[in-house]
């Protein structure tokens, strides 16, 4: 009786919707990058699902989602790295956004 090692719905591990997911978080990671708060979490998921749906029927969507994903969190790292010099050498201050 093997009746624990079958997947939900009777299929093979087929992770082809992980893929599209990783395609579609990709995306979103191209606006979300501007947040870093939100950028990073999204970009962890994409890769994620990205490198597991890796070996499903649609590796094209893979590839895509761990490229959208990958770049998406290196801008976010540009972004954060960029923002953290700036507060640093006192060219931006945050609490001046409240003194208006």
């Amino acid at each position: 009786m093997d009746t624990f090692n079958k997947q939900p719905g009777g299929a093979a591990a087929d992770n082809k919707e992980m893929a599209l997911n990783a395609c579609k978080i990709g995306i979103l990671m191209l606006l979300g990058w501007v947040i870093p708060l939100i950028g990073i979490p999204l970009g962890i998921i994409g890769l994620v699902f990205g490198i597991i749906s890796y070996t499903s029927s649609r590796p094209d969507l893979a590839k895509a989602g761990i490229f959208l994903n990958g770049l998406g969190l290196g801008l976010t790292a540009i972004n954060m790295l960029i923002n953290f010099y700036l507060f640093v050498s006192g060219e931006i201050n945050p609490l001046d956004l409240f003194n208006y």
